[in-house]
């Protein structure tokens, strides 16, 4: 039996993280928006940067298709939820796979009066008219916060 050698093909990539710093720092910008919006428990604003056909799935894995359907989970847990909780987005990682398509990976330490909590999220944004679009995100939620790793914030 002859074991054959697999030819050496040059894997895919995405784009080089170097051309994205502009792409980056309005991406940040724009999840400290969220926060921002998140303390205030504004919902409206909250939801601003989410496309009209968005599909997001929440940690108790409701799946919300549509920016109706998702402002409306934000009003009700924003009004009635979020009160005394603390949270921020800690990006551990951009990708791009093209130009105008950007997968952000995340945390989001929650911190409760009485205890405390993890959610990691992968979110797809879109950039049209040079502006950075909410299109897809999934955010689980993490039974332990020890031992994570945390990769190049930009690759």
């Amino acid at each position: 039996m002859t074991s054959k050698t697999p030819h050496h093909t040059t894997r895919p990539t995405q784009h080089p993280p170097t051309t994205h710093h502009d792409d980056t720092h309005a991406i940040t910008h724009l999840f400290h928006q969220l926060e921002t919006a998140f303390a205030e428990h504004d919902a409206t604003k909250f939801d601003q940067p989410f496309t009209d056909n968005v599909i997001f799935t929440t940690v108790n894995g409701k799946r919300l298709i549509g920016w109706k359907a998702l402002h409306a989970y934000h009003q009700e847990r924003l009004q009635n939820h979020a009160h005394n909780i603390q949270t921020h987005y800690h990006i551990e990682k951009i990708t791009y796979p093209n130009p105008q398509t950007a997968i952000v990976f995340l945390r989001q330490p929650i911190t409760h009066p009485h205890h405390q909590q993890e959610n990691v999220g992968t979110w797809i944004l879109i950039k049209q008219n040079n502006q950075w679009h909410i299109t897809a995100g999934q955010n689980t939620h993490v039974t332990t916060t020890q031992d994570h790793p945390t990769p190049n914030q930009t690759q």
